[in-house]
């Protein structure tokens, strides 16, 4: 048996919500989040019902099984004086029903006679369990892991992701104003999981939900951002959060007080690198470059010729997927990683290669394929990993599906999502991830600072927008007259 082929698959999706999450209600995100088998191929990507990129006999049955762990990140949450003030619980916990209620109906999805398979085959709604959910300003990450196990007959006799699960740590940080603010940085969720391998030690996967600096000159301030995530995102043995009661378990009635904390299997301190497999997502801001030359799309060929700004309107507008290949070799992103100067150890997948469309920047409220006259189109939000497989590093996970979703229209921004499967097991002298930088040892004070900040920053701006009724311009005009008003009364009390 080809154990390989039978790895955890884990769903990614990212989307920069262009602050809608303001109040009900929640958007459907079921396109987003359960790509189906028969797809538009305007939208970018078609399915099929087995992909030629991945040898996984669970696709021969037909439609896509649901995958074992969904990691979904949003951006821009909710309005930013919100996020600051830390006033979003609310709409956080809306939107957690919302992806729960899409993807339990994953099977009945997919399928065209939207049925569930019979019983016997492991057919019916999904149940996952959110193990965590972080939210730091603009920044929310949800994770979740699927309770049952797959539905081919070996995995029905294995534990299933849920079941696996040993320890979950969070944590966050700011790298936005005074590089500690939370309006730009990131969020994060480590995981350490039983290996399916008697005696094999624990696997760990990261997921971290990131958005750095924008603008498109702007590139050193974005590796910089990335370098000072990698430096103060810390999964510190506070940071271990309690472990979800399964439906599938047999548990104890549950008990009127708050269980205690749960101790760290280890009191180590551990980098985004300390992980066996690393997925980041969110709106990295990259952009494209015009006036400069592309990237090789090969080692020893000639880099393609400067573009301009004109060229890449033309190219996005078409949306014609074997065209968009011609603009990405002037993609930052891709600079930058070739150098070495950001996201190192992650594997970038080919945009080209899935026809990926641009995810940025379109009309927010417009048409789908309603392109802003603002800013140049381009590519900044995306999805990356890498593994520290000894044997294969990120060539280890392999990936299904990688697309965007234009028929999204809320935000500036497409959401994106991608099916990866990871290894059956890694190979045996596997380490962790190479540190590209050391954790600073400052980082918790910094965090702190930031958060202060945040906070009176967050509030004083609800104030301001409460006080000119939704307005900053009038709420500054307002004080200024009421402050002008004042003095000539204290003149006049004085005189």
């Amino acid at each position: 048996m080809d154990h390989a082929s039978h790895g955890l698959r884990v769903q990614l999706a990212s989307y920069n919500a262009g602050e809608q999450f303001d109040a009900p209600p929640v958007p459907d995100l079921t396109e987003w989040l359960i790509p189906t088998v028969s797809e538009s191929r305007q939208s970018g990507y078609a399915t099929s019902p087995r992909p030629a990129r991945v040898a996984n006999p669970v696709m021969e049955r037909g439609p896509r099984e649901a995958p074992d762990v969904y990691a979904v990140a949003f951006q821009e949450f909710a309005p930013l004086p919100h996020s600051l003030a830390g006033r979003t619980l609310s709409m956080v916990s809306r939107v957690d029903k919302e992806i729960r209620r899409a993807i339990r109906l994953h099977q009945s999805v997919v399928r065209d006679d939207n049925m569930y398979d019979p019983l016997e085959m492991g057919g019916g709604p999904e149940n996952y369990v959110c193990v965590a959910q972080v939210s730091h300003a603009g920044l929310v990450l949800y994770v979740y892991v699927r309770e049952r196990a797959g539905q081919s007959p070996a995995a029905r006799r294995r534990p299933s992701a849920a079941q696996r699960v040993k320890e979950v740590r969070t944590a966050f940080v700011g790298t936005g104003l005074g590089s500690i603010m939370g309006n730009k940085g990131a969020v994060g969720v480590r995981i350490a999981m039983a290996s399916l391998v008697q005696g094999a030690p624990d696997e760990v996967m990261t997921f971290v939900c990131a958005h750095l600096a924008a603008h498109d000159h702007e590139v050193s301030r974005r590796n910089k951002d990335w370098r000072q995530i990698v430096q103060r995102l810390v999964f510190e043995p506070e940071g271990v959060v309690p472990l979800p009661v399964l439906q599938t378990a047999e548990s104890a009635p549950p008990s009127q007080h708050a269980p205690p904390p749960p101790d760290p299997l280890e009191p180590v301190e551990y980098s985004l690198y300390d992980t066996h497999h690393l997925f980041v997502m969110g709106d990295l801001n990259y952009r494209v470059d015009t006036g400069v030359q592309g990237v090789p799309r090969k080692e020893n060929t000639q880099p393609p010729p400067p573009i301009d700004k004109k060229a890449v309107r033309e190219v996005a507008r078409s949306f014609d997927a074997r065209r968009w290949a011609s603009i990405l070799p002037y993609d930052q992103l891709l600079r930058e990683h070739t150098a070495g100067r950001t996201l190192q150890g992650l594997h970038l997948p080919d945009l080209a290669s899935w026809a990926v469309p641009p995810t940025y920047k379109y009309k927010a409220g417009g048409e789908m394929l309603q392109l802003s006259q603002k800013r140049l189109p381009g590519w900044p939000d995306r999805l990356l990993w890498g593994s520290s497989d000894a044997a294969r590093g990120s060539a280890a996970v392999a990936c299904e599906l990688y697309r965007s979703l234009l028929r999204y229209t809320a935000s500036d921004h497409k959401p994106i999502t991608a099916i990866v499967q990871l290894p059956w097991q890694l190979d045996r002298r596997s380490v962790f991830m190479r540190r590209p930088y050391e954790i600073d040892p400052q980082w918790r004070r910094w965090r702190i600072i930031g958060v202060v900040l945040d906070r009176i920053v967050g509030y004083l701006w609800s104030f301001l927008l409460l006080f000119g009724n939704g307005h900053l311009y009038l709420a500054f005009a307002e004080l200024a007259l009421l402050g002008l008003l004042s003095w000539y009364w204290l003149q006049g009390r004085w005189l």
